[in-house]
Formats: C-alpha cells, sequence, structure tokens
C-alpha cells in the first residue's frame, strides 16, 4: 500500500495539482504575490484529512489555516502574506494504512458532517455535522415535529448529550456504496460526520436479534398454517443472505472482530457483503419504476420517526423487568432491536399516511426488512469509528464551507524549496 507523501489539491476542472517533496522540507512562498489558481475550501479541507492531519486552525474568513497530524504539517496564510508551507515527514509504521480515509469527492462530504445520498435510490444529502443540523434533516424527514423533539429530549445534558439514538441509523441507511464496488480494494474507512455514528445497525446485539426475530416472523402461524399466504420472497432472500454469510465469516455479527479489520477486511468477505447490498439495492429500483422514486425515502423516514424512541422505551422495559432474550448480549441494545420489530407496524401505518395505501401491507413489510438487512451490509463494508465509537469528537468542519471558492497558490509556480530549518530567498 503506497504511502501518502504529497498533497493532492483539487482543481474545478478535476485536475489535479501535486507537490511532491522529499522528507524534512518545507515549501514556503515569499511575500511576493504567486501566481493562484481556483479550487475550494472543501478540496483544500479533505485533502489534509485524507493524510491523517487534523484542522487545529481554520479560519476561512481571515484566510488562516493550520493542519497538523500523521507527521506532517500544513499551514497556508491568504492574503496578505501568501504563505503555503506543507511539511510532510516519513511514516514507517504498519499501521499507517489504517489512517487512510476512502478517497472520493463523495467521502470529502463527510469531513463536513454531509451525508452523500446514494443517487441509485434518488436520496439528496443530509446535514448532521451540529444539533442544529440534525434537528433540521430529522424535521424535514418528519415534518409532525415529534421525532425531532424526542431526538432533542434523548440529548439532554442531564441523558446522552451526544447521542442520536436511533437517528445514526441514517448513515448506513440513506448513505451511498463509499468504498466502491472493487472487493480488492480494502480501505474500508471512513470520516466521522457526526458525534455519534454507531447504533443498532452497527452493534452486534443489532444483528442477532434481527436475526432471531426474523426467524421467528417468517415462522408466524399466519405463514406455516396458510399455505395461500406464503412468506414473501425477499423477506426469505434475506434470511438465506444472512444466515449464509453469517456462516462463513464470522466478522459479519462479531462487531470486535470487524472493528480490528479496519483498512484489511477480507476481499472474499467484501466482494459477498457488496453482493447482497447490490441485491438489497436492486429490490428497491424494481419497487421505484413501479411507484415512483421517493418509496425509500419515505420508508426510511417512517424507520427514522420511530427508531428514535428505542433508547428510552428500551431502559423503561428493563426497569418494568419487560426486557425479552438478550443472547447473553448487553441487554438495553438487545431491547432496541426486539423494540425496532415491534415499530414494524407503526412504519407500516406511517407509510399508508403517506399515501401508499395501494401497496399491500406484506410487501411494506418485506419493503422494511430489505432495507435494515441493506444497513447491515453497508456498514460491514465500512468503518467510521475510532476508539469505541462512541460520541467521539471527529474532525468535522463547518458543511457552509463545503465547494465555498477560495484561491489557494499554485503548486507548480512560485515554490522555493528550502532545508527545514533555513529561510527562503525572495524571488
Amino acid at each position: 500500500m503506497a504511502t501518502p507523501e504529497h498533497l493532492a489539491l483539487r482543481t474545478k476542472s478535476s485536475a489535479v495539482t501535486t507537490t511532491t517533496v522529499p522528507a524534512s522540507t518545507m515549501v514556503t512562498f515569499t511575500e511576493k504575490k504567486p501566481p493562484f489558481h481556483a479550487t475550494n475550501i472543501g478540496e483544500l479541507a479533505a485533502g489534509a484529512l485524507r493524510h491523517g492531519m487534523t484542522w487545529t486552525i481554520f479560519r476561512p474568513e481571515e484566510g488562516v489555516f493550520l493542519a497538523e497530524g500523521n507527521g506532517h504539517t500544513l499551514r497556508l496564510q491568504l492574503p496578505p502574506s501568501y504563505t503555503f508551507e506543507y511539511s510532510p515527514q516519513p511514516v514507517i509504521d504498519s499501521a499507517v494504512s489504517n489512517s487512510l480515509y476512502v478517497q472520493s469527492p463523495l467521502v470529502d462530504k463527510l469531513f463536513f458532517g454531509i451525508i452523500p445520498g446514494d443517487p441509485e435510490l434518488k436520496l439528496p444529502d443530509y446535514h448532521i455535522g451540529t444539533s442544529s443540523d440534525v434537528f433540521h434533516t430529522m424535521y424535514t424527514l418528519d415534518p409532525t415535529g415529534i421525532a425531532t423533539k424526542k431526538i432533542r429530549d434523548n440529548r439532554h445534558p442531564s441523558l446522552a448529550p451526544k447521542c442520536l439514538f436511533g437517528f445514526s441509523d441514517i448513515i448506513p441507511l440513506a448513505c451511498a456504496m463509499l468504498r466502491g464496488f472493487d472487493p480488492q480494494n480494502t480501505i474500508a474507512r471512513l470520516p466521522i460526520p457526526a458525534e455519534y455514528t454507531v447504533g443498532l445497525l452497527t452493534h452486534q446485539e443489532g444483528f442477532v436479534i434481527f436475526r432471531h426475530r426474523l426467524d421467528d416472523f417468517i415462522a408466524a402461524p399466519q405463514y406455516t398454517s396458510c399455505p395461500a399466504l406464503p412468506v414473501p420472497y425477499m423477506i426469505e432472500e434475506v434470511r438465506e443472505m444472512y444466515h449464509a454469510i453469517m456462516r462463513e465469516f464470522p466478522e459479519w455479527e462479531d462487531e470486535v472482530l470487524a472493528n480490528k479489520q479496519i483498512n484489511n477486511r477480507s476481499p472474499k468477505f467484501l466482494a459477498r457483503t457488496l453482493e447482497n447490498w447490490t441485491i438489497c439495492t436492486e429490490y428497491f429500483k424494481g419497487i421505484h419504476e413501479t411507484t415512483g422514486p421517493t418509496f425509500y425515502r419515505d420508508l426510511m423516514a417512517s424507520h427514522l420517526k420511530n427508531a428514535v424512541n428505542w433508547w428510552h422505551q428500551a431502559w423503561h422495559r428493563m426497569r418494568a423487568g419487560k426486557e425479552r432474550d438478550n443472547y447473553g448480549l448487553r441487554d438495553y441494545i438487545a431491547e432496541g432491536m426486539h423494540l425496532y420489530w415491534d415499530y414494524l407496524e407503526l412504519v407500516v401505518e406511517d407509510m399508508e399516511s403517506k399515501g401508499w395505501l395501494a401497496v399491500p401491507r406484506e410487501k411494506l413489510r418485506e419493503a422494511w426488512v430489505v432495507m435494515i438487512f441493506r444497513g447491515f451490509c453497508w456498514w460491514r463494508c465500512h468503518w467510521m469509528m475510532e476508539g469505541d465509537g462512541m460520541c467521539e469528537a471527529p474532525p468535522r468542519l463547518p458543511s457552509e464551507y463545503y465547494m465555498r471558492p477560495v484561491d489557494i497558490p499554485d503548486a507548480e509556480a512560485g515554490f522555493v524549496v528550502v532545508p527545514a530549518g533555513e529561510e527562503a530567498m525572495d524571488a
């Protein structure tokens, strides 16, 4: 795997201007104004973050930028001083591979707290980088404001001020397949777009309880005692895909094992997971051909509207002694996935209230099962957790600066390369 030794900045024409400097050197502009080329703050910021740096100073309005980390330093001072310094250091630690991010313009949006919506399912981008972004996004999905109030209540300082219980499902449900479709490319790490990214579609408890409840759903009397009412085809398909990948790959359900495999996941595992995710995506594209392009978005919104309630209700059930089988896993999280299945009928009713009365209820239930399994697949193709994955403070930048124009020095004109510690001469 190549070690990053240069900073690449994309121009508006998508050409890449690259300045490569040896280790222990510094590139400096003098006071004399150099030639400039146009780029944008988003590309500048993401270029440093992709190399494992963190923006310790980020003041675009003043033209002052400083990024440090992973052995690198990047300093940019726009007019009047016009200085650009990049001091790379060689990184020989084998762990450097796990510091690399998936690189694409869509991934760059995550640095700004923006989820790039999956174009295959006609989804827009969603802003979740700040509390106000979260509240606004949830309100657009549920104009009643009920779900937004629940998120606000859960984030009370006396409860869990940084958590997004249930709402964090929007990441795997709405996001495009950012890692690409080549299983031989094992880079899976993504920037963290919010303070809290994990959820029931990440945790082992969510996987295990989903599997057991799915088996129970298929074995329900309305199917086993009534041959005229077969189990919906894709629900059976999801069970087959789930059990097949679980039998062959322990990292499918084992959250600890999966999180140890950051950028070194098995290509065979990635290929299977990508295949399953694609089958589910094609399922929804087929629905859109007959119902229109808003079905998946409405289904996701109906799920999120109810999912934000799980944390409070799980603890309430546990205090009342009504928790269900957790199969030896963390009890309140396991209870959360039980509640997701309890919410299924509420999701169906909410979809009908939005006008999806022509879609049979069995089809709506089937679609929810496929959507949740698709979310599991997305998570196993990506990694965006730090430490224990809880309530981190990632290097997000204000979303309003994404794609905002800025002029930076032309990397191919005006540079004076000097050894570290020596002064640059005026050109």
